[in-house]
């Protein structure tokens, strides 16, 4: 419980406008926290691989040509 007074203390010396700051941020660790619970994280090349699927051509061709141009 140290730790929730020490923040309180801390939190009584602040600014109305820092104040804000920090309601903002534990707003956004609580939302995290509650999107971490709903939805098993994918690994990340599932997620890119979800994200370019609706694209068309070949990325490895965009890739190469793209390198070509800097040479």
């Amino acid at each position: 419980m140290k730790i929730k007074e020490q923040t309180i203390k801390e939190l009584d010396t602040l600014e109305p406008s820092e104040l804000s700051i920090v309601y903002d941020l534990i707003l956004s660790l609580k939302g995290k926290a509650k999107e971490k619970k709903a939805v098993k994280p994918l690994k990340a090349y599932q997620r890119v691989r979800e994200l370019l699927k609706s694209c068309k051509g070949s990325l490895s061709n965009d890739i190469l040509l793209t390198r070509e141009d800097r040479i």
